[in-house]
């Protein structure tokens, strides 16, 4: 059975969702399945040889992105097709030149499946399947209900009501569904009753099979360390990932802070960027942690590994969320297959696979008690727990892959045949 994949995505940044693209193609075309993707990227490098690739050749900027969405969720589509002409007779040349006019393309990302949307309600496409990378409305939500100002309230609660508007349209629509938890399927079948009569799966956020195969390098390891003057019996807190109002970031610093009167050795390592660094920032040099905080910015994902292998400890600090409630975030994934300690909150898509913390240490989300306590446990059994946690990796390579779901995509049932 032939797939079709489409994403306006470039792939000259590595993250969740590109780590999700790969991972899915990869191992449909590894499993002999026929698979072809649409996209803007610019190498295929990473693919999978036997994909063939069809480059769209139009660019979106984020703005565009943005405002591209939010026309197609709160207008009459007419008024998107008139105002992104430019990009519809693009993807209409794309999809005619490949004969796709009647096939069901898989969409990946937020922006691809507003697209899937338009393209069949424009009558390109027969119909489209939908990947739920995220839950816009959910992080909008979280944003009005935590903002610091009226103004700031009303922009992210009118976000919430746009994105709203344009799930029920994108979600209804939709030929099918892939979920990335059975919590979620539930989530979005109470809160959109039509979309449960359609073709949905379940494929999990999980690691690539390729993770396993990612090694230290040594000179950037012993760079690093001296870079940031890491000596023997340090205690390395790690975080990779991104700066945001649910990541809890903040809290991580806050208790780290808390520590450091009796563990003078700890020292922060922060990896990546986002809309709350300045303000991580500013929390590093109220607590005077100057000495002991260290922000590494966004690094690409292949050298994750090595950043990894100076952490004592990794932790995933994210607040309490519905996102992280639906969904296990790769960076959960990627810490349990560095080997370390990991220290994670208790969220329910979490305890589906760390069963009585068989594979991390947790911790109660927003609690930044529960955090510094999860911290000061681990630190004080590092020996025990290092000797528990020591088939984590192997663990994950061999149950949290691609490799153990893309056959789910099966169920879909996609064929030439199919009216949409």
């Amino acid at each position: 059975m032939p797939y079709i994949f489409f994403t306006m995505n470039d792939f000259s940044r590595e993250g969740g969702a590109t780590i999700r693209m790969y991972g899915i193609l990869n191992e449909l075309a590894k499993q002999g399945e026929n698979v072809t993707l649409i996209s803007n990227a610019k190498g295929m490098g990473k693919f999978d040889p036997s994909i063939k690739h069809i480059n769209i050749g139009y660019s979106f900027s984020p703005k565009d992105k943005r405002s591209f969405q939010g026309v197609v969720g709160a207008l009459p589509l007419s008024i998107a097709l008139s105002k992104y002409k430019g990009l519809i007779d693009r993807l209409k040349t794309v999809i005619q030149q490949n004969s796709f006019e009647k096939r069901h393309i898989i969409f990946f990302e937020y922006l691809d499946n507003t697209i899937g949307y338009v393209l069949k309600k424009k009558g390109v496409i027969a119909g489209y399947i939908n990947d739920l990378h995220g839950i816009a409305t959910v992080e909008f939500k979280f944003q009005a209900d935590h903002a610091r100002s009226f103004l700031e309230k009303v922009k992210f609660l009118s976000k919430y009501c746009i994105s709203n508007l344009l799930d029920t349209k994108v979600f209804n629509n939709a030929y099918g569904l892939i979920f990335a938890s059975k919590v979620m399927q539930e989530f979005f079948v109470e809160l959109y009753p039509e979309i449960s009569s359609g073709k949905n799966v379940v494929i999990p956020y999980v690691l690539s099979p390729d993770i396993a195969f990612q090694s230290v390098d040594d000179v950037l390891k012993k760079k690093l360390s001296s870079d940031l003057h890491i000596h023997e019996n340090d205690i390395v807190i790690f975080f990779a990932g991104i700066f945001k109002k649910t990541g809890g970031v903040p809290d991580l610093i806050s208790a780290v802070s808390n520590l450091i009167p009796k563990q003078k050795r700890i020292k922060l390592v922060l990896v990546g960027d986002g809309v709350t660094m300045e303000e991580c920032k500013n929390l590093v040099r109220e607590k005077g942690l100057d000495e002991n905080v260290h922000f590494i910015g966004r690094t690409p994902y292949h050298y994750l590994r090595t950043y990894q292998d100076i952490a004592t400890i990794i932790v995933c600090p994210d607040k309490m969320n519905l996102y992280s409630e639906l969904i296990i975030h790769v960076k959960y994934l990627d810490a349990l297959m560095s080997g370390k300690i990991v220290i994670n909150g208790d969220f329910k898509s979490v305890k589906e696979v760390n069963v009585d913390d068989a594979l991390s240490v947790s911790f109660k989300p927003s609690n930044i008690e529960s955090l510094t306590n999860a911290i000061a446990y681990s630190i004080d059994n590092l020996k025990a727990l290092k000797i528990k946690y020591r088939n984590n990796a192997k663990y994950a390579s061999e149950n949290l892959t691609y490799r153990n779901y893309v056959h789910n995509l099966k169920a879909l049932k996609i064929s030439d045949d199919d009216k949409g």
